[in-house]
């Protein structure tokens, strides 16, 4: 667990261990083609994921980030395991952070709860307009989408306002670029994730409590310059997780936080993936 600290932010720890750096398990196989490093990434089996202790004060808020697969993933099964206290103890404030979703999919778990949405639409994927979007059992309010720099694909996150236990929070779903052409280094390229954050730096608000949630397509690890800043301004993010997130192998999904102070947080990587290619990522903060 973490406690707020209004402090410095403080530098990466090093050496990076080979177990927590996808830099290292990427780099071995740097002599090898391309086409040899993307399919052990994408086609490596689904490992377990490590799930951290649950705290044992009550759960002001139950956040989630968690990138569906183009709809593959079971939201309505999450959502359900959520609530019937299948995977923490039961909360009433639940803010989950979702890519590649559809509004049908997220109108089909709001509706019956009466749980407040937004959509960012950011582009067509086998017919249908997929996007990020921000799923609260609080209100939303301020809701705004802010276009990030174009890279390769066009991207954009939505970003929103909510009250939680008298605090307000600025809440953000993103999804950054994965690789740029390879004139400009391909998978091997940091840039464009780091341009991308630094124009999501400067839309959102430079100081005060707030959650970002997304998947960051970091395949370097948390040496990446577009890490090291969005760690610098949510100073009560816990350090790089080890277990993986994606493909059994990489970590590419995340929550940052800045809490109130006294506010406390500790993460877990779900175990079930719900049909995904990714895992949920969930982080419990206590007060």
């Amino acid at each position: 667990m973490l406690t707020h600290a209004r402090r410095a932010a403080q530098p990466i720890p090093a050496p990076l261990r080979p177990e927590s750096d996808n830099r290292f398990r990427i780099g071995l196989a740097a002599g090898v083609r391309f086409s040899a490093v993307l399919v052990l990434a994408v086609s490596a089996a689904c490992a377990r994921a490590f799930v951290d202790t649950i705290p044992p004060a009550p759960i002001v808020l139950a956040a989630m980030t968690w990138n569906t697969h183009s709809g593959r993933g079971d939201l309505p099964r999450l959502v359900a395991d959520l609530e019937r206290g299948a995977l923490i103890p039961r909360s009433d404030a639940y803010l989950l952070l979702l890519q590649e979703v559809a509004a049908d999919e997220l109108e089909a778990v709001a509706q019956p709860r009466r749980w407040s949405l937004y959509f960012v639409p950011v582009r067509g994927v086998e017919g249908r307009i997929r996007g990020n979007a921000i799923l609260s059992s609080h209100p939303l309010r301020d809701r705004r989408t802010v276009p990030l720099p174009r890279e390769r694909q066009t991207r954009a996150a939505a970003t929103a306002w909510i009250d939680v236990a008298g605090h307000p929070l600025f809440v953000a779903s993103v999804h950054l670029e994965n690789r740029v052409s390879w004139w400009k280094g391909g998978l091997f390229s940091d840039s464009a994730r780091r341009r991308q954050v630094e124009g999501l730096l400067r839309a959102l608000p430079a100081d005060g409590p707030g959650i970002l949630g997304g998947d960051l397509n970091m395949w370097l690890g948390p040496g990446e310059s577009g890490w090291q800043a969005l760690t610098r301004r949510f100073t009560d993010t816990p350090a790089w997780p080890r277990p993986p997130t994606f493909g059994g192998r990489l970590v590419l999904d995340h929550l940052l936080m800045d809490l109130p102070d006294g506010w406390r947080v500790t993460r877990q990587v779900v175990p079930d993936d719900y049909g995904s290619d990714h895992h949920p990522v969930m982080a419990l903060v206590v007060n």
